[in-house]
């Protein structure tokens, strides 16, 4: 079932009387630019008196899945893709700046998080494809000197098109497009890759542990940060929520090592993995990783699989084995906030 209202206790006291306060998590409609969303809203409540208050970090949370939905809408790309937009061309904020006539420093408010106007917002998302890029240099020749206009023009015309590497790819992160069930996240190769290792890397892991973990890992930064980590869809099974097509997405990363083992009179895959690369993750990212691992690490696979199955996310979807909506997170029972 949607969220419709949690309420949760927290250590932070009252402004208004010093006294106990619930934290509380909601489904609110609000309207943007003329539209109506409906939006995931956490606050704090003051169990004396009702009053409501929110910190910075709520207000900032709430503005996220708002803006996130109408990115989506409009076709506006997501503050990650305007960065990756510009350093995949290795042009500075000034060179792209003047090539989109957008005004100074104004690249570089989109990078950070600011939500371009729908025009600004869909030339940026043109631009991502190399051929159109090239064409707006070329018309632009004359804004630029001789010397700046051949080393951007070169520096566009060597980059490198942006795209799934295979056709297998495509079919196994089917669902890539951002939304509700894939966190708001960029689908990320080499995030994927490095949470799998980090995770089997603190020890022999199954695939039925390594799944959960991968899950809370998720979810969890959603629930924190409004956004997954991987970009991953999870689906709920007999065992509990797992990576959709997890089976193959773990064959095709290097640097596992399997081996079958027998357990309890059946054969059974052990992941090893000697190392793993934690800087492909922000401060964020690496913080919410080493959480769910001291949470996760000391429980057996059987427990896991178990208090996976006392989460509401997993017993609103298990029956037809549905795709999880990220919107569940916020009902996560075994990880704290």
């Amino acid at each position: 079932m949607p969220l419709s209202r949690i309420e949760q206790s927290t250590d932070i006291k009252s402004p208004y009387t010093g006294g106990a306060v619930k934290e509380v998590f909601t489904l609110e409609r609000q309207m943007f630019k003329g539209e109506e969303y409906w939006i995931h809203a956490r606050y704090y409540q003051c169990i004396d008196t009702g009053e409501k208050f929110t910190t910075t970090e709520q207000d900032e949370l709430t503005l996220n899945d708002l803006y996130s939905q109408y990115r989506i809408k409009h076709g506006i790309p997501f503050p990650d893709e305007i960065h990756r937009i510009r350093t995949n061309y290795s042009l500075s904020y000034a060179q792209i700046g003047r090539i989109l006539g957008f005004g100074a420093n104004q690249y570089a408010k989109y990078e950070n998080g600011q939500l371009p106007s729908d025009s600004n917002g869909r030339m940026i998302g043109a631009v991502r494809y190399k051929t159109v890029m090239l064409k707006l240099v070329e018309n632009l020749k004359d804004l630029f000197d001789a010397d700046d206009y051949e080393k951007i023009h070169r520096r566009v015309a060597e980059s490198r098109e942006e795209s799934m590497d295979t056709d297998v790819d495509r079919i196994i992160y089917e669902g890539t497009q951002r939304s509700i069930y894939n966190g708001f996240g960029e689908f990320n190769h080499r995030k994927v890759e490095e949470m799998v290792r980090y995770f089997v890397s603190l020890g022999p892991s199954f695939p039925t542990k390594l799944n959960k973990e991968m899950f809370y890992a998720d979810f969890l930064h959603y629930r924190k940060y409004g956004q997954s980590i991987s970009g991953l869809r999870y689906q709920a099974i007999h065992y509990g929520p797992v990576p959709v097509h997890y089976s193959t997405i773990y064959d095709r990363i290097p640097g596992l090592i399997r081996e079958s083992i027998f357990r309890d009179g059946m054969e059974s895959i052990s992941f090893t993995c000697d190392a793993c690369d934690l800087s492909v993750f922000n401060e964020k990212e690496r913080g919410t990783l080493k959480e769910v691992a001291r949470v996760l690490q000391p429980l057996t696979v059987k427990e896991i699989v178990s208090r996976s199955h006392e989460e509401p996310a997993w017993q609103a979807h298990y029956q037809d084995r549905e795709i999880i909506p990220y919107s569940e997170a916020y009902q996560l029972r075994l990880m704290s906030v």
